[in-house]
């Protein structure tokens, strides 16, 4: 194995003397590097929208409101990019006591859209009962 390992080593060796017998490569110097510019975006509107909006509600009376605002660019042909976007809960309100009025107002105009939304349910037709689970609470396979 020691006889293996040297004879390794001796053709490593040689091999690299082997690479080092000729000129080194040719090298030119072209100057200092300007990369290429990102092309200029077309012009867009700056729009900011309420992408997503989650309303979690129990029957103990505990309201959990959570939503995203999304900042977006509209191009001239109606062509939308993200910017950016945040995920925000009313439940700041409790760090921010600047944002407690407004917290206030957006629960009381959510308490007034729920009353819509029952009213909207009623007209509709009640949410049907769930089917009994079989076999002792075991799920079917």
């Amino acid at each position: 194995m020691y006889g293996k390992s040297l004879v390794a080593l001796a053709l490593m060796s040689v091999a690299v003397t082997g690479t080092k017998l000729g000129p080194p490569p040719v090298v030119w110097d072209l100057g200092p590097f300007e990369p290429t510019p990102a092309p200029t975006p077309a012009p867009a509107q700056k729009k900011r929208l309420i992408t997503t909006f989650t309303l979690q509600n129990s029957p103990g009376g505990d309201t959990v409101v959570t939503f995203e605002a999304t900042e977006v660019a509209e191009d001239k042909d109606g062509k939308t990019r993200t910017l950016a976007s945040k995920q925000y809960s009313l439940a700041e309100a409790e760090e921010k006591p600047e944002l407690r009025p407004l917290a206030r107002k957006i629960l009381e105009q959510l308490r007034t859209l729920e009353g819509d939304l029952l009213e909207f349910v009623e007209k509709s037709g009640p949410p049907k009962p769930r089917a009994p689970l079989t076999g002792g609470g075991a799920r079917p396979r």
